[in-house]
């Protein structure tokens, strides 16, 4: 069986959840990882019995038994690093977000195309079996037209990085983005949006509130939160039925499909793959030849962008004076 070999950018929480779900994985194999501390990587080298510990990217990168690169490090870093690894031959699977404004993920994507090799934003929501089940019943006519999606999501953070304003803190990139997620990907890019954010004792917002406009009436609204106690649900409302995705939403076990005189019906899944259908999802493309995911696409990349950006403008945001050291 072919394999796709590996090298990780970073050694915090998500890319251990990364290594943790690759090691069930029979189609990858980590051989790599680096990061800018080089004794914490040395430690989570050892940790997951990966080959190697690189003292840098430039050197991991070199090399050639290394066909994927995943990005895990701090926002600021993704664009840079993809580029390196993209211009050094390599795939990417990029955390979210890929990029800090839609005109660097154009370039992204313009030299994923020009190099033949394939780029995709992880964003878990979409790749959930559960909720592809749940767009099934939506295109099916199974709650009408849809007229409103509103979504909740985030809890109280405590932990210093994701409120600091040089790493693109607060709760816009590290919470909201998955709520813009849900809009653009059931409603598409709104026509208007009004948004409010709240800042905390860091001075990012500590929570971002939205209401997305669409034509026909059609409305979008979302809760995002760093510092205060939010249901982590979502709901699709249609003119015949609703979808309701119990806590926690982003990662479904389990929705409720309610429709006019009908009793209510719960769909579930059981299964413990946080990280692991994207990663399938980008490993079947890289063995069957793809340069582009057909759930996270280019386009759909680019729209989660274009609104964010629209997002931003309205609260005035700017992300000045960004940590952007890689090593």
């Amino acid at each position: 069986m072919k394999k796709i070999n590996f090298g990780i950018i970073g050694t915090g929480r998500i890319a251990q959840q990364f290594m943790d779900e690759a090691q069930k994985n029979e189609k990858i194999d980590i051989v790599g990882v680096c990061a800018r501390n080089f004794k914490k990587t040395v430690e989570i080298a050892k940790k997951y019995n990966i080959g190697k510990a690189y003292e840098s990217s430039c050197e991991m990168l070199k090399d050639e038994n290394i066909d994927a690169i995943y990005i895990a490090t701090m926002h600021p870093t993704h664009f840079a690093y993809t580029i390196k690894a993209l211009n050094a031959g390599k795939h990417v699977l990029c955390e979210k977000p890929a990029v800090l404004k839609k005109e660097d993920l154009q370039e992204v994507i313009t030299l994923a195309k020009e190099k033949k090799l394939l780029f995709m934003e992880a964003m878990i929501v979409g790749f959930n079996p559960l909720y592809k089940q749940m767009k099934d019943l939506i295109e099916n006519g199974q709650i009408g037209t849809v007229v409103h999606v509103e979504s909740s999501f985030g809890s109280r953070s405590t932990k210093a990085h994701k409120h600091n304003s040089k790493q693109a803190g607060g709760a816009l990139y590290d919470i909201g983005i998955y709520n813009i997620f849900l809009l653009i990907d059931l409603l598409g890019i709104p026509t208007e949006i009004d948004v409010r954010a709240r800042n905390n004792a860091w001075g990012v917002e500590g929570s971002v509130t939205g209401l997305f406009e669409y034509q026909g009436g059609v409305t979008g609204s979302f809760y995002a939160t760093m510092d205060s106690i939010s249901g982590n649900s979502a709901k699709i409302i249609g003119t015949d039925g609703m979808i309701e995705i119990l806590d926690t939403w982003t990662v479904a076990e389990e929705f409720i499909l309610k429709r006019l005189g009908e009793e209510d019906r719960k769909f579930e899944m059981k299964e413990d793959k946080w990280l692991g259908y994207e990663m399938n999802a980008f490993i079947e493309n890289l063995l069957n030849g793809k340069t582009e995911n057909e759930i996270m696409t280019f386009e759909k990349s680019l729209n989660l962008h274009k609104t964010i950006d629209m997002v931003k403008k309205k609260l005035g945001f700017k992300y000045e004076n960004l940590e952007i050291e890689i090593n």
